[in-house]
């Protein structure tokens, strides 16, 4: 692992002293400067989960990626750094389903004998710091506030405070799980006609006050209290937007607009 290459690409010039300092910048700056994004995926690509070809997607590429690649590459840097990672398996509830299938991935890291719930790959959701692994105490991590808890079968949920209430977000099992683990369910969710990632284009990256989003023709600006959103009209709206406001190079615009004809009436 390049780890100055890395850190360049996330925008670091040096690392604080302190484990839990670096270990809570890499994880601030990584969402806010690598998008969580399926482009690849609507371009017929394979998700390849090897560390190399992460190093050369998001690295070399400039691209973004979902939870298998962010989370698998950020669990290569920290390893690289000398932290103690485990890799969990999790399924995501704010999807509305009864019973998801296990379909995510987190990173337990450890920091001076204190486990952290590690996620640079949820989304609209994505914790911007690393979360301390006790339960039932809500975090603030402005403008969010997260908590962890136990569920009935010995997962660990965890949900974020949204308005009024708290809205469950993704549970993990609690027993980490290797690289290859991961590789069935990176499969059916890059390639299944029934998962999110296959359906419509999405992108997500947080920002210092708040986040973007963006969700098929839908792009969302939350900063602080103040929200605005506005529907794409053409595909050059789009390409425009995933160049200036999540920062995405190496997209080939000409294979995604063959392949999202049908989302800007070009069929």
């Amino acid at each position: 692992m390049d780890i100055e290459r890395f850190l360049k690409r996330i925008g670091i010039t040096s690392l604080p002293d302190s484990p839990h300092s670096r270990l809570r910048e890499i994880h601030r700056a990584m969402t806010q400067s690598v998008p969580f994004e399926n482009l690849a995926i609507l371009e017929g690509r394979e998700i390849d989960l090897a560390p190399t070809a992460l190093f050369v997607k998001v690295v070399e590429q400039g691209r973004g990626g979902y939870c298998f690649e962010l989370n698998a590459l950020l669990a290569e840097v920290c390893e690289s750094l000398g932290y103690k990672v485990e890799r969990l398996l999790g399924r995501v509830w704010s999807s509305g389903a009864p019973s998801p299938p296990l379909t995510h991935m987190a990173l337990r890291v450890m920091v001076d004998h204190q486990y952290y719930l590690c996620d640079a790959g949820f989304g609209g959701g994505t914790l911007r710091d690393p979360l301390p692994w006790n339960f039932y105490a809500a975090v603030n991590q402005t403008p969010d506030s997260y908590r962890l808890e136990e569920t009935d079968n010995q997962e660990v949920m965890l949900s974020r405070f949204t308005g009024s209430r708290w809205k469950n977000l993704y549970s993990v099992l609690p027993c980490p799980v290797q690289p290859q683990d991961f590789i069935p369910a990176n499969h059916y969710t890059s390639t299944h006609p029934d998962s999110f990632f296959t359906q419509a284009p999405v992108a997500a990256l947080t920002t210092a006050e708040g986040r973007i989003t963006l969700r098929g023709r839908l792009f969302r600006r939350v900063e602080g209290t103040d929200e605005c959103e506005r529907e794409l009209a053409t595909f050059e709206d789009f390409i425009n937007v995933l160049h200036v406001d999540f920062g995405l190079t190496g997209l080939n615009g000409a294979l995604l607009e063959r392949r999202l004809s049908g989302l800007f009436g070009k069929e």
